[in-house]
């Protein structure tokens, strides 16, 4: 198994820089979708059967950007899958965050003859055109990391980003010495369902515990880590935060770095240590833990999601009925004592050696 997901690593990392690099077919200006009935919730019914029993099926992936790790990792089990079928086709496109791209990759893969589009949409209401345009060829679609409402969406891997930023809050709260603080939440893209979702689960569960000295200030980030290293910065001109709450560990290394410069990267344990807390439990949340400084880790588990994906896209190519239209990565926290006994359930510990 580890030998196929380190084959995945090295697959997943080639097609996505040779998809980002290479330039996508432009759109075509107003071009209509083909006239093709698709499936969708108007007959709930999912494409027709495949006469064809022994054919190789398709899948299509459309990632949003190959430079997190995050990415590759929910799409491990998927690859793994397939290469255990024998059958399944995988043909993955990069839309390097571009929304044009992303819809042009759709075209692309429906021309290549895809049975299923797997999709992390860039943007929840950009990528409805493309969506559309699988629908009108017949191609249903899945969504992973980013619930996309539309009627062709037949099954949705993902996190409840909500309840996992009340996690993060829940966690302050349960630290709060009742004095007067200030945290500081980086807040995602809000153009992505998970983004405000965070947000308001993070706000909203604040604001429903009675802690009204705890004040949030905002940390816009739109998932950039240098657009969150220099919003923190000026933040920190400001405010000197009790505690920071990271909506997206792959941000750590900013936030950290924006801490240090403001003399606040101070170790657990001693004074003046500002409380950190962070989501997804991508690589430098477990090494700021592990060097003493962040003291609570709320991990995804990214590695749970492609198994999931692979079995809905090959019920779907063959025209079965899914049981469940929705996968939930089922988030948990880390504390520094816990950090060994979890360490099989990380994914970020579990594959360290292959992520490098």
């Amino acid at each position: 198994m580890r030998k196929a997901i380190a084959l995945f690593l090295a697959l997943a990392m080639t097609l996505a820089l040779a998809a980002c690099g290479s330039s996508a077919p432009e759109a075509p200006a107003n071009t209509p979708a083909p006239e093709s009935t698709a499936p969708g919730a108007a007959d709930d019914a999912a494409p027709a059967p495949s006469e064809d029993a022994g054919k190789t099926i398709k899948i299509g992936v459309s990632t949003d950007t190959a430079t997190t790790v995050f990415r590759k990792v929910e799409l491990m089990g998927l690859y793994s899958a397939a290469e255990a079928a024998g059958n399944v086709e995988i043909i993955e496109l990069c839309a390097d965050d571009d929304t044009t791209t992303q819809y042009t990759q759709f075209k692309s893969l429906i021309d290549q003859g895809v049975d299923v589009i797997v999709c992390c949409a860039i943007d929840q209401d950009a990528i409805l055109t493309a969506y559309d345009y699988a629908q009108a060829a017949g191609v249903p679609v899945i969504n992973y990391d980013r619930k996309v409402e539309h009627e062709n969406v037949f099954f949705t891997a993902m996190y409840d980003s909500y309840s996992d930023a009340k996690q993060l809050a829940e966690y302050l709260i349960s630290v709060d010495d009742g004095e007067e603080h200030t945290i500081f939440l980086t807040v995602g893209s809000l153009a992505d369902p998970n983004g405000i979702a965070r947000r308001e689960g993070f706000q909203e569960t604040i604001a429903a515990s009675g802690h009204t000295n705890l004040k949030v200030v905002e940390i816009m980030t739109d998932w950039d880590v240098d657009k969150a290293l220099t919003n923190m910065q000026n933040a920190l001109q400001v405010y000197s935060p009790w505690a920071v709450a990271n909506v997206s560990a792959h941000m750590d290394g900013s936030c950290y770095q924006a801490l240090e410069e403001a003399g606040l990267k101070i170790k657990r344990g001693e004074e003046g240590h500002v409380y950190y807390t962070s989501l997804s439990g991508e690589p430098p949340a477990v090494a700021y833990m592990e060097e003493g400084f962040t003291d609570k880790i709320f991990v995804i588990p990214a590695d749970t999601a492609g198994g999931a994906i692979y079995d809905a896209a090959v019920k779907l190519a063959n025209g079965e009925t899914l049981e469940s239209d929705t996968f939930y990565m089922p988030t948990f926290g880390v504390g520094p004592d816990e950090l060994e006994a979890k360490s099989d359930e990380i994914w970020t510990v579990k594959y360290a050696d292959m992520l490098g």
